[in-house]
């Protein structure tokens, strides 16, 4: 029985997990072993592009491609996929570390071409530049010639990322690959880009090519934090096949759209020619590129301030509002680097601007009312009672709308002492912020 160890942990990983092959009369064997936490189908994932026709048509969207003065410089971008080819004229001259999960060769190479053409997007230079021709680039191959591989092969990749962000400077993932169904919200893969982005990168994923049907975004394409992309044309229309919303647990997504039909881009293993595709497959690297570019302008934007960027300077596409086909509209790369300098409420991170209790200290059995004052687009803000010998969690309300969120602790039987009362906040696009109150329980009198 083949064992191959992938992790998944919230630490310096990615918990501990292994792939394997075994018969189905032996998953509740395997399941009653101690240390098994869950057992999940390691399903197959694809890339997410086909064969382009590159008519000229008028361009009515920002296309990340022309942003003038800025080029990525200083800013280093993993691109998981087939490979890339490293002598084509595009990417030939490029700062390049090449990893490879699927034959362990060490020279560059791309044997399906879907990887060199999402490379050139990102950071190609030549006739067809990409968004960050300065970018430094790490390509991880992880599909085969067939433009495929596993569940338990992405894990291994994302994992060997976090292993060597910091060596790298990492700061960016793009990620063009989906499951083969709509996701039912429960896979690892989402789990994983999730806690990517808790680490500091920022994860470019696609939406799918499942379309044109509701609920057909692939994994990861519903991973709450990342950045999920749909593809349209140059003219704004959606991709037909382009995967909509909503997610399993009625999430919007994508969350922006971006150029994704007849792309031009390198021609893997031609030397210098170039070609059209057309997917999702296509607009994840632009948003990657334009992520780099957005990282270079400021460099202490985290990714979920990225996220919000874009999200909020994107071009309404469709009926007016976000929507499960647009998301929240198309990347306008030009729109977003001009709000870095503005100082504006649209903008803004949420915050906690203050955090207070009805009193300092009780007596056990006296209520307790934790108030907490907060602004941006919140999704949730919840109290933790943290105690000498237990803690609970309370969420909190806000019952008027004004933006001051409260919850009620009823004391009794609980334990005289020093607590530690912490309120947290989840902003809608993945921001957090927390904070903190001493407090003391005093025993019955």
């Amino acid at each position: 029985m083949p064992f191959t160890p992938f992790s998944l942990d919230s630490s310096d990983n990615l918990s501990p997990g292994y792939s394997m092959t075994l018969p189905g009369d032996k998953l509740s064997e395997l399941s009653k072993l101690k240390g098994v936490k869950g057992i999940y189908k390691d399903q197959k994932l694809k890339v997410l592009a086909e064969p382009g026709n590159a008519p000229f048509r008028s361009q009515s969207i920002d296309d990340p491609r022309n942003v003038q003065d800025l080029n990525g410089e200083g800013i280093t971008v993993a691109l998981i996929d087939t490979g890339v080819d490293a002598n084509h004229e595009s990417l030939r001259s490029k700062s390049l570390v090449f990893k490879d999960f699927v034959n362990n060769q060490t020279a560059p190479y791309d044997d399906n071409g879907h990887g060199t053409h999402c490379a050139s997007l990102i950071g190609g230079e030549g006739e067809q530049p990409g968004v960050a021709p300065a970018s430094k680039l790490i390509a991880v191959k992880v599909m085969d010639k067939d433009g495929a591989c596993y569940l338990s092969d992405a894990l291994k990749a994302l994992d060997w990322c976090l292993e060597n962000k910091e060596r790298y400077g990492l700061r960016v993932i793009s990620f063009s690959v989906g499951g083969e169904n709509p996701s039912d919200g429960t896979s690892l893969l989402d789990e994983a880009c999730n806690r990517m982005v808790g680490q500091g990168i920022i994860m470019c994923v696609a939406a799918g090519n499942s379309g044109p049907a509701p609920s057909s975004i692939v994994i990861p394409g519903d991973a709450e934090k990342a950045i999920t992309v749909g593809a349209v044309d140059d003219s704004g229309v959606i991709f037909e096949l382009s995967s909509r919303g909503p997610t399993a647990d009625g999430v919007i997504k994508p969350d922006i759209v971006t150029l994704g039909v007849d792309v031009v881009s390198a021609l893997a293993n031609s030397g210098n020619g170039y070609s059209s595709m057309s997917g999702t497959s296509m607009s994840v690297p632009l948003v990657a590129g334009a992520s780099a570019i957005l990282l270079q302008a400021q460099s202490d934007l985290e990714p979920s301030d990225v996220k919000r960027i874009f999200i909020k300077t994107s071009d309404d596409l469709g009926d007016p509002g976000p929507d499960n086909i647009y998301g929240f509209g198309a990347l306008n790369l030009t729109c977003a680097l001009e709000s870095l300098g503005e100082r504006s409420n649209r903008l803004a991170k949420p915050s906690l601007e203050d955090v207070q209790l009805s009193r300092p200290n009780a007596t056990i059995g006296e209520p307790v009312i934790i108030e907490a004052r907060a602004s941006g687009d919140i999704k949730s803000v919840t109290s933790q009672v943290i105690g000498p010998d237990k803690k609970l969690e309370i969420p909190m309300d806000d019952f008027d709308a004004n933006n001051i969120f409260s919850a009620r602790w009823e004391t009794s039987f609980w334990t005289p002492g020093d607590y530690r009362i912490q309120v947290d906040l989840q902003g809608r696009y993945g921001e957090v912020d927390s904070s903190e109150i001493p407090f003391h329980l005093d025993p019955r009198i």
